[in-house]
C-alpha cells in the first residue's frame, strides 16, 4: 500500500507534517479530513525497502513494549506517543502517527489500527478489540505475544531445517554448471587437438556440454521469463488456488504442510477464543491468517456450518479440514466446555509432530543429497579422464 507525506493544520491551529498509508491519494485526504485536519499538501512518497511492511520481529517488539507501557498504567495515547518517538521502522512509524491522530480524535484503538492492515493484521486488531470490550487489554496483549512467539519458533525451526538441504541443492547446481560451462569445454579443446576416437561416455558428456553452452542464453531467458510469468500468475486468485491445491497433493509435502497449518490454525483459534471473541467470528479471522487458500476455503465452509447450528468438530469433519484424531479431541473440548485449552493441546501436538518430521526429513535428505552430489561429480570426472586412462593403458 502506498505512503503519502502531508502537511496539515489541526483544529487548534497547530501545524503537522507526517506520513500516511492509504490506497489512493483521495482516500488519504479523506482519512486526514476525518481526523479534523485541514490538508495543506499531500504527496505520494517514494518508498524504499525500509518503508515496507514491518518484520515479525519488529511487530513482536512493538507488542511487548505496548503491553509493558499499558501494564505500567500509562494511558493508551501516551504509550503510543512514546512508541512513535522511538520507532525506527519507517512504515510502522508512519502508521503509528496516523493511529495517534485517530485515537486523539476519539477513534477506538482497534479501529485506528484496522485502518493500517499492512502493519496490524486482522487477527491482532480483533484481539485488541476484544481487550477493549472486556477491559483486559494487558491480558489479551500478553496472550497475543505468547502466540507470536510460538508461531515464530515453529517458523524458525522450519526455515532452519530446510536451509541446509536447499544450500546443498544450490551447491550441486552451481558445481554442475561450472563443469559443463567451463571445465568440460577446456577438456574438449584438449582432446580435439590430439585427435582420435573418444570413449562413448566422454563423447556423450562433451556433446551435452556443447549443447548446454549453445543454449545457455536461451535457457537463462526462458528461466527468467518463466519465473516472472509464474509469479504474475501466482498473484491471481486462480493461480494461487491452483498452486495451493498442487502443494497439498504432493505426498511428503502434504503431511508436513497440513501439520504446520493445523498447528497454526488451532493456536490462532485458541488465542481468539481466550480473548473472548465468538467462535464464528474467530473462525472468520483465522481463515484470513491461514496462507493456503484451499484450507482457508474449508475454514469458511466450516464457519457457514457453524451458523447453521453444527458443532465445530462436526464442521471440521464434514469439510475434511482435520484428521479424525483432531476432530475427536475438539469434540471432547466442546463437550467439556474448555475448547480453547483443547485447541492449544492440539496445537502443541502438531508443533511437536512438525519438529519431529523436520528432523527426520533432514536426517534422510542430507545424506541422499550428498551421495547424489558425489555420484554426479564422480561420473563427470570419470568421463573427462577416461581417454587419459585409455591412453595410459595403450602405452603400457
Amino acid at each position: 500500500m502506498p505512503q503519502f507525506t502531508y502537511k496539515a493544520v489541526r483544529e487548534d491551529g497547530t501545524s503537522l507534517s507526517d506520513e500516511l498509508t492509504a490506497p489512493t491519494a483521495s482516500e488519504a485526504r479523506l482519512l486526514l479530513e476525518a481526523r479534523g485536519l485541514l490538508v495543506l499538501s499531500l504527496q505520494k512518497k517514494k518508498t524504499g525497502m525500509s518503508g515496507g511492511r514491518a518484520s515479525q520481529k519488529d511487530f513482536l517488539i512493538f507488542n511487548q513494549e505496548l503491553m509493558t507501557l499499558v501494564k505500567a498504567g500509562l494511558p493508551i495515547l501516551q504509550a503510543l506517543e512514546i512508541l512513535h518517538r522511538r520507532m525506527e521502522q519507517p512504515g510502522l512509524r508512519s502508521a503509528l502517527a496516523g493511529i495517534i491522530d485517530a485515537v486523539r480524535g476519539g477513534t477506538a484503538l482497534s479501529d485506528a489500527m484496522a485502518a493500517h492492515p499492512l502493519f496490524f493484521p486482522p487477527l491482532f486488531t480483533a484481539t485488541v478489540r476484544s481487550g477493549e470490550q472486556s477491559g483486559a487489554l494487558v491480558d489479551v496483549l500478553t496472550r497475543y505475544i505468547t502466540y507470536q512467539k510460538r508461531m515464530l519458533a515453529v517458523q524458525r525451526k522450519l526455515v532452519t531445517a530446510l536451509a541446509y538441504p536447499v544450500f546443498l541443492v544450490l551447491a550441486l547446481f552451481a558445481v554442475i554448471m561450472l563443469f559443463f560451462l567451463y571445465i568440460i569445454p577446456n577438456f574438449t579443446q584438449m582432446y580435439s587437438d590430439q585427435g582420435g576416437k573418444l570413449p562413448f561416455l566422454t563423447t556423450l558428456m562433451i556433446g551435452f556440454a556443447d549443447t548446454l553452452s549453445a543454449l545457455a542464453p536461451f535457457l537463462a531467458l526462458l528461466i527468467v521469463g518463466g519465473g516472472i510469468g509464474l509469479r504474475l500468475w501466482y498473484r491471481t486468485d486462480q493461480g494461487r488456488m491452483s498452486v495451493d491445491r498442487l502443494v497439498l497433493a504432493i505426498p511428503l509435502v502434504r503431511s508436513l504442510l497440513m501439520q504446520y497449518i493445523l498447528a497454526q490454525l488451532t493456536r490462532t483459534l485458541a488465542t481468539l477464543l481466550r480473548g473472548g471473541i465468538p467462535l464464528v467470528q474467530a473462525l472468520d479471522t483465522t481463515a484470513g491468517v491461514v496462507a493456503n487458500r484451499v484450507i482457508a476455503l474449508r475454514l469458511r465452509e466450516s464457519r457457514q456450518l457453524l451458523t447453521e447450528g453444527v458443532g465445530l468438530a462436526n464442521s471440521f469433519e464434514r469439510t475434511r479440514l482435520a484428521p479424525d484424531m483432531t476432530v475427536r479431541m475438539i469434540e471432547v473440548g466442546e463437550s467439556s466446555g474448555d475448547l480453547p485449552q483443547m485447541l492449544e493441546d492440539v496445537s502443541d501436538f502438531y508443533e511437536q509432530e512438525v519438529e519431529s518430521r523436520l528432523t527426520m526429513l533432514t536426517t534422510m535428505i542430507e545424506p541422499v543429497l550428498m551421495l547424489t552430489m558425489g555420484v554426479v561429480i564422480a561420473v563427470i570426472v570419470v568421463a573427462l579422464y577416461l581417454p587419459i586412462f585409455e591412453m595410459g593403458a595403450r602405452i603400457k
